[in-house]
């Protein structure tokens, strides 16, 4: 079971159809107001957090829902984290949906506004006003287990969210992220959603583009044609516009605002709003459109782009004669740990406990505090990248429990982990790192940690980042072929390097490494996979 996060606009709302389809139950909607909120003929319940909880109707009235004036003024939040435009109309979507909608005030401002997100003591920050909401949402619904939301390319957005899910334990699935913009107005498009534009702050758009439907190939065209001439994002990514869904598949009714229901707004500097004084819910016939139509749409999302779909056609075959079976001994002569120092970076080689431990968690923290008497007086913290070996894969995760309490903060290492049997004697875990040489400067760390659920590249889920900087060079972590919205693994030789070298790829191009200083150091447990890992390398 999930719970979508929406704002009524378009991305919101399509992310709640990407979660269906991939398997997800919605059972519950959230949202997050202006502490003004106008409430049209609210029957809204409290609980006693403070959560306004509004049930859908057994049957929709087409009685109109007077806004009243106060609609007409502009009390939108100037949030870095969520849309209030159109924040009145809300309610209509428990009953267009016929799910519950759990609603808070946003009390808190945008304290913290770095891009990677961690919680401070003192001001309330406008995201903890998210984690009230879904404890209110998991109290009534226990079974939830993912929050969705509509995250394109903020990372601003997402991180919070992250943050907000992995302190309550939840999955965050954010199945927009990184997808072009022209593939989400097409998918729309291909849905049947009805997103009209309801706000304007961008050259080339002014008050005649406002109630236009995105949806509609011929105001695609017109986006399409304004990007090429001003370069603007042509899914409103970079706050060009935003958008109301008044209506999609599977709702049993539509939102209806007639034209004398909509006041535009003209602010200066070109921008342009609409207001809302009144607003109903009409049911459409036969509305409750089967999902398994509008489903089989979003579940064709190709996992291979173009250009790893020709590489796997170009492969060899492989005939697979595994080494997991070779017999491995212990190492009797173990290396020493190693610090190796460039003007740019340090790297610390093959660390292990001075002595056998009786316990994974007293190993893992002696091998670390190796490492910190290695690179004292620098922080664990400052370490951009981690190779992990472990003598037994099956160690693995109560090996990342102890470790994840070491990295706490945004932006942990990047990490590889790899099972090698052939540890020495007694020991069962073996680290390397490296960091910059000096500390980061005013600018900060610089990385990239995703951990929702999309179809761009596998969730980090786990205490490590895709990528840090260090020195000039991005640090990546290890890749899998995990198909991202699944997290299953692929089969066949050929897939699984083609799509762990995909992951690679759109990781770097995120990050902006730069193609000539691309490097990848490949693990195979086959002989006969190097062909192909040549092959897809090339």
């Amino acid at each position: 079971e999930a719970v979508a996060l929406i704002s009524g606009g378009k991305d919101s709302l399509l992310s709640l159809y990407h979660a269906i389809a991939n398997g997800y139950n919605i059972v519950a909607l959230g949202n997050l107001h202006p502490p003004t909120a106008a409430v049209p003929n609210s029957t809204a319940t409290t609980d006693e957090t403070g959560t306004s909880i509004y049930q859908p109707s057994p049957t929709l009235s087409d009685s109109p829902d007077t806004l009243g004036p106060a609609a007409q003024k502009s009390d939108e939040l100037d949030s870095y984290m969520y849309q209030t435009i159109g924040h009145t109309l809300l309610p209509l979507y428990a009953q267009c949906l016929n799910l519950p909608l759990y609603r808070r005030a946003i009390t808190g401002g945008s304290v913290n506004t770095a891009l990677d997100y961690r919680p401070t003591d003192g001001e309330w920050d406008e995201t903890e006003d998210l984690t009230l909401l879904l404890h209110s949402i998991r109290k009534a619904h226990p079974n939830v287990v993912a929050v969705t939301s509509g995250a394109i390319l903020s990372t601003y957005q997402r991180t919070r969210v992250e943050s907000v899910c992995a302190r309550l334990g939840l999955t965050s699935l954010a199945y927009l992220w990184q997808m072009s913009q022209e593939g989400v107005l097409s998918q729309l498009a291909t849905l049947g959603f009805d997103a009209r534009i309801v706000k304007v702050a961008a050259l080339g758009l002014d008050e005649s583009w406002l109630w236009g439907n995105v949806a509609d190939p011929r105001v695609v065209a017109k986006l399409g044609r304004l990007k090429a001439r001003w370069g603007i994002n042509p899914a409103g990514e970079g706050g060009e516009y935003e958008t109301l869904v008044v209506s999609a598949p599977g709702w049993r009714g539509r939102i209806e605002i007639p034209e004398e229901g909509r006041a535009v707004n003209i602010e200066g500097g070109g921008a342009a709003w609409v207001g809302f004084t009144s607003a109903r819910v009409v049911a459409v016939e036969g509305g409750e459109r089967r999902q398994e139509e509008w489903a089989a749409a979003l579940q064709t999302q190709t996992l291979f782009d173009a250009e790893a779909a020709e590489a796997l056609e170009s492969l060899p075959a492989v005939t697979s004669s595994s080494f997991l079976d070779t017999p491995y001994e212990d190492n009797d002569t173990p290396l020493p740990p190693t610090l190796l120092s460039t003007p740019t970076t340090q790297q610390i080689a093959n660390v292990i406990s001075p002595a056998p431990c009786t316990s994974l968690a007293d190993e893992l923290a002696a091998v670390f505090s190796t490492v910190e008497s290695l690179i004292a007086p620098r922080p664990l913290t400052d370490i951009t990248s981690i190779t992990l070996l472990l003598r037994n894969m099956s160690d693995f995760a109560e090996i990342n429990s102890h470790y994840s309490g070491y990295f706490a903060l945004p932006l942990p290492p990047s990490r590889v982990c790899v099972a090698c049997p052939n540890l020495p004697k007694g020991r069962n875990i073996m680290l390397s790192a490296s960091l910059p040489s000096a500390p980061p400067g005013e600018e900060g760390r610089k990385g990239l940690h995703v951990q929702s659920r999309s179809h761009w590249a596998p969730a980090n889920i786990g205490p490590y980042s895709q990528a840090v900087l260090n020195g000039g060079y991005w640090e990546v972590a290890g890749q899998i072929p995990l198909i991202p919205a699944s997290m299953n693994l692929v089969e066949s030789p050929q897939e699984q390097c083609v799509l762990a070298l995909q992951h690679l790829q759109r990781i770097w191009e995120v990050v902006g490494a730069e193609k000539e200083g691309r490097k990848a150091l490949v693990w195979v447990v086959d002989d006969n996979v190097v062909p192909v890992v040549v092959e897809t390398w090339r």
